[in-house]
Protein backbone atom coordinates (compact mmCIF):
# COMPACT_ATOMS: atom_id res chain seq x y z
CA UNK A 1 0.00 0.00 0.00
CA UNK A 2 1.54 3.28 -1.13
CA UNK A 3 1.75 6.69 0.48
CA UNK A 4 -1.21 7.96 -1.57
CA UNK A 5 -3.46 5.22 -0.19
CA UNK A 6 -2.32 5.91 3.36
CA UNK A 7 -2.93 9.64 2.92
CA UNK A 8 -6.40 8.90 1.52
CA UNK A 9 -7.08 6.63 4.48
CA UNK A 10 -6.12 9.39 6.89
CA UNK A 11 -8.42 11.83 5.10
CA UNK A 12 -11.31 9.36 5.36
CA UNK A 13 -10.46 8.82 9.02
CA UNK A 14 -10.91 12.55 9.67
CA UNK A 15 -14.35 12.38 8.04
CA UNK A 16 -15.24 9.41 10.24
CA UNK A 17 -14.24 11.30 13.37
CA UNK A 18 -16.21 14.39 12.38
CA UNK A 19 -19.23 12.19 11.68
CA UNK A 20 -18.94 10.52 15.06
CA UNK A 21 -18.65 13.88 16.80
CA UNK A 22 -21.79 15.10 15.06
CA UNK A 23 -23.68 11.98 16.08
CA UNK A 24 -22.79 11.96 19.77
CA UNK A 25 -26.12 13.42 20.87
CA UNK A 26 -28.06 10.91 18.79
CA UNK A 27 -25.94 8.05 20.12
CA UNK A 28 -26.59 9.16 23.69
CA UNK A 29 -30.33 9.00 23.06
CA UNK A 30 -30.05 5.56 21.50
CA UNK A 31 -30.97 6.67 17.98
CA UNK A 32 -27.58 5.70 16.55
CA UNK A 33 -25.95 2.31 17.21
CA UNK A 34 -22.73 2.22 19.16
CA UNK A 35 -21.30 -0.72 17.22
CA UNK A 36 -21.67 0.37 13.59
CA UNK A 37 -18.96 0.72 10.93
CA UNK A 38 -18.27 4.32 11.95
CA UNK A 39 -17.37 3.15 15.45
CA UNK A 40 -15.24 0.29 14.12
CA UNK A 41 -13.65 2.68 11.66
CA UNK A 42 -12.73 5.14 14.39
CA UNK A 43 -10.97 2.39 16.35
CA UNK A 44 -9.10 1.16 13.27
CA UNK A 45 -8.17 4.75 12.40
CA UNK A 46 -6.77 5.27 15.88
CA UNK A 47 -4.58 2.21 15.38
CA UNK A 48 -3.45 3.55 12.01
CA UNK A 49 -2.49 6.91 13.52
CA UNK A 50 -0.62 5.14 16.31
CA UNK A 51 1.26 3.04 13.76
CA UNK A 52 2.16 6.13 11.72
CA UNK A 53 3.56 7.76 14.85
CA UNK A 54 6.05 4.86 15.16
CA UNK A 55 7.35 5.37 11.60
CA UNK A 56 7.54 1.58 11.36
CA UNK A 57 6.62 0.65 7.74
CA UNK A 58 5.41 -2.84 8.66
CA UNK A 59 3.10 -1.53 11.39
CA UNK A 60 1.76 1.20 9.12
CA UNK A 61 1.11 -1.29 6.32
CA UNK A 62 -0.69 -3.68 8.68
CA UNK A 63 -2.87 -0.95 10.19
CA UNK A 64 -3.71 0.50 6.77
CA UNK A 65 -4.77 -2.91 5.49
CA UNK A 66 -6.98 -3.40 8.54
CA UNK A 67 -8.87 -0.13 8.04
CA UNK A 68 -9.41 -0.56 4.29
CA UNK A 69 -12.31 -3.09 4.44
CA UNK A 70 -14.18 -0.79 6.85
CA UNK A 71 -13.63 2.19 4.55
CA UNK A 72 -14.93 0.04 1.68
CA UNK A 73 -18.16 -0.65 3.55
CA UNK A 74 -18.51 3.07 4.29
CA UNK A 75 -17.86 3.97 0.66
CA UNK A 76 -14.67 5.89 1.39
CA UNK A 77 -11.23 6.21 -0.24
CA UNK A 78 -8.79 4.68 -0.84
CA UNK A 79 -11.08 1.76 -1.61
CA UNK A 80 -12.13 1.64 -5.26
CA UNK A 81 -15.75 2.01 -6.43
CA UNK A 82 -15.83 -1.72 -7.17
CA UNK A 83 -14.53 -2.54 -3.68
CA UNK A 84 -17.16 -0.26 -2.18
CA UNK A 85 -19.95 -1.91 -4.16
CA UNK A 86 -18.77 -5.43 -3.34
CA UNK A 87 -18.50 -4.59 0.36
CA UNK A 88 -22.04 -3.19 0.52
CA UNK A 89 -23.49 -6.06 -1.51
CA UNK A 90 -21.92 -8.52 0.89
CA UNK A 91 -23.14 -6.57 3.91
CA UNK A 92 -26.70 -6.33 2.59
CA UNK A 93 -26.96 -9.86 1.22
CA UNK A 94 -30.14 -11.49 2.49
CA UNK A 95 -31.82 -8.27 3.60
CA UNK A 96 -35.47 -7.75 2.79
CA UNK A 97 -38.32 -5.41 3.61
CA UNK A 98 -37.54 -2.10 5.27
CA UNK A 99 -33.92 -3.07 5.97
CA UNK A 100 -33.31 -3.51 2.24
CA UNK A 101 -35.30 -0.37 1.45
CA UNK A 102 -32.87 1.67 3.53
CA UNK A 103 -29.85 0.35 1.60
CA UNK A 104 -31.03 0.38 -2.02
CA UNK A 105 -30.19 4.03 -2.76
CA UNK A 106 -26.58 3.52 -1.72
CA UNK A 107 -26.42 0.25 -3.65
CA UNK A 108 -27.71 1.99 -6.78
CA UNK A 109 -25.22 4.86 -6.46
CA UNK A 110 -22.27 2.58 -5.80
CA UNK A 111 -23.18 0.30 -8.70
CA UNK A 112 -23.28 3.29 -11.05
CA UNK A 113 -19.95 4.61 -9.76
CA UNK A 114 -18.43 1.15 -10.25
CA UNK A 115 -19.54 1.11 -13.88
CA UNK A 116 -22.17 -1.56 -13.22
CA UNK A 117 -25.01 0.28 -14.94
CA UNK A 118 -27.12 -2.86 -15.29
CA UNK A 119 -27.05 -3.42 -11.54
CA UNK A 120 -27.55 0.30 -10.91
CA UNK A 121 -30.73 0.24 -12.98
CA UNK A 122 -32.06 -2.85 -11.21
CA UNK A 123 -31.39 -1.38 -7.77
CA UNK A 124 -32.94 1.96 -8.74
CA UNK A 125 -36.12 0.40 -10.09
CA UNK A 126 -36.41 -1.84 -7.04
CA UNK A 127 -35.99 1.22 -4.85
CA UNK A 128 -38.80 3.07 -6.62
CA UNK A 129 -41.05 0.02 -6.43
CA UNK A 130 -40.42 -0.37 -2.70
CA UNK A 131 -41.14 3.32 -2.16
CA UNK A 132 -44.79 2.50 -2.87
CA UNK A 133 -44.73 0.03 0.04
CA UNK A 134 -43.48 2.63 2.52
CA UNK A 135 -45.23 5.89 1.58
CA UNK A 136 -44.96 7.33 5.11
CA UNK A 137 -41.44 6.17 5.89
CA UNK A 138 -38.83 8.89 6.50
CA UNK A 139 -36.79 7.34 3.67
CA UNK A 140 -39.57 7.65 1.07
CA UNK A 141 -38.35 11.02 -0.20
CA UNK A 142 -34.79 9.73 -0.53
CA UNK A 143 -36.06 6.73 -2.48
CA UNK A 144 -37.99 8.89 -4.95
CA UNK A 145 -35.04 11.20 -5.40
CA UNK A 146 -32.17 8.73 -5.74
CA UNK A 147 -34.09 6.11 -7.70
CA UNK A 148 -34.81 8.66 -10.41
CA UNK A 149 -31.43 10.36 -10.04
CA UNK A 150 -29.46 7.20 -10.81
CA UNK A 151 -31.78 6.23 -13.67
CA UNK A 152 -31.24 9.71 -15.09
CA UNK A 153 -27.47 9.35 -14.93
CA UNK A 154 -27.75 6.01 -16.70
CA UNK A 155 -29.89 7.64 -19.40
CA UNK A 156 -27.31 10.41 -19.89
CA UNK A 157 -24.57 7.82 -20.23
CA UNK A 158 -26.62 5.96 -22.83
CA UNK A 159 -27.30 9.12 -24.84
CA UNK A 160 -30.98 9.45 -23.88
CA UNK A 161 -30.77 13.09 -22.84
CA UNK A 162 -34.50 13.85 -23.05
CA UNK A 163 -35.30 10.85 -20.84
CA UNK A 164 -32.59 11.97 -18.42
CA UNK A 165 -34.39 15.31 -18.11
CA UNK A 166 -37.62 13.51 -17.29
CA UNK A 167 -35.86 11.55 -14.56
CA UNK A 168 -34.38 14.80 -13.22
CA UNK A 169 -37.86 16.30 -12.84
CA UNK A 170 -39.14 13.09 -11.24
CA UNK A 171 -36.28 13.28 -8.73
CA UNK A 172 -37.07 16.91 -7.99
CA UNK A 173 -40.71 16.01 -7.36
CA UNK A 174 -39.71 14.25 -4.12
CA UNK A 175 -41.41 15.48 -0.97
CA UNK A 176 -37.97 15.75 0.63
CA UNK A 177 -36.39 13.92 3.55
CA UNK A 178 -34.36 14.77 6.65
CA UNK A 179 -31.19 14.59 4.54
CA UNK A 180 -32.48 16.37 1.43
CA UNK A 181 -34.14 19.10 3.49
CA UNK A 182 -30.89 19.79 5.36
CA UNK A 183 -28.10 19.33 2.82
CA UNK A 184 -30.02 19.71 -0.40
CA UNK A 185 -30.19 17.49 -3.48
CA UNK A 186 -27.37 16.16 -5.57
CA UNK A 187 -26.75 18.35 -8.63
CA UNK A 188 -24.59 15.99 -10.72
CA UNK A 189 -27.37 15.07 -13.15
CA UNK A 190 -28.38 18.73 -13.44
CA UNK A 191 -24.77 19.65 -14.24
CA UNK A 192 -24.54 16.93 -16.89
CA UNK A 193 -27.72 18.21 -18.54
CA UNK A 194 -26.49 21.80 -18.47
CA UNK A 195 -23.28 20.72 -20.16
CA UNK A 196 -25.40 19.27 -22.95
CA UNK A 197 -27.33 22.53 -23.34
CA UNK A 198 -30.56 21.54 -21.60
CA UNK A 199 -30.97 24.53 -19.29
CA UNK A 200 -34.77 24.78 -19.20
CA UNK A 201 -35.30 21.39 -17.55
CA UNK A 202 -32.64 22.26 -14.98
CA UNK A 203 -34.40 25.53 -14.13
CA UNK A 204 -37.62 23.56 -13.65
CA UNK A 205 -35.71 21.19 -11.37
CA UNK A 206 -34.42 24.09 -9.28
CA UNK A 207 -38.01 25.31 -8.87
CA UNK A 208 -39.09 21.88 -7.64
CA UNK A 209 -36.19 21.78 -5.16
CA UNK A 210 -37.36 25.09 -3.68
CA UNK A 211 -40.36 23.24 -2.22
CA UNK A 212 -38.37 21.02 0.14
CA UNK A 213 -34.94 22.67 0.43
CA UNK A 214 -36.03 25.84 2.16
CA UNK A 215 -32.60 26.65 3.58
CA UNK A 216 -31.15 26.34 0.10
CA UNK A 217 -33.46 28.79 -1.64
CA UNK A 218 -30.86 31.59 -1.84
CA UNK A 219 -28.41 29.13 -3.36
CA UNK A 220 -31.02 27.85 -5.83
CA UNK A 221 -31.78 31.45 -6.83
CA UNK A 222 -28.07 32.08 -7.35
CA UNK A 223 -27.71 28.96 -9.48
CA UNK A 224 -30.79 29.89 -11.51
CA UNK A 225 -29.31 33.32 -12.26
CA UNK A 226 -26.08 31.68 -13.38
CA UNK A 227 -27.94 29.30 -15.70
CA UNK A 228 -30.01 32.14 -17.17
CA UNK A 229 -26.71 33.88 -17.84
CA UNK A 230 -25.46 30.89 -19.81
CA UNK A 231 -23.16 29.56 -17.09
CA UNK A 232 -22.82 26.21 -15.35
CA UNK A 233 -22.89 27.01 -11.61
CA UNK A 234 -20.29 25.85 -9.12
CA UNK A 235 -22.42 23.33 -7.20
CA UNK A 236 -19.74 22.67 -4.59
CA UNK A 237 -20.59 19.90 -2.12
CA UNK A 238 -23.96 19.33 -3.80
CA UNK A 239 -22.12 17.20 -6.31
CA UNK A 240 -21.19 14.88 -3.43
CA UNK A 241 -24.40 14.36 -1.45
Amino acid sequence: MGDDDINASQKSCRVIQMTLNARERMRASGDVPGDDDFTAGALACARLNEAISTSDPSKIESAARAVRPILSRLGMAPSSPREQLAALEEETSGLSGRDLFYQLAELAKRAFNAGETGKAGVYSKQLLQMAHQYPRDWNHGNAVFYGNFVLGRIAIQQGSVKQAGQYLLAAGATEGSPQLDSFGPNMTLAKELLEKGHSQVVLEYFALCQKFWENGRPKLDEWSSAVLGGEVPDFGPNLEY
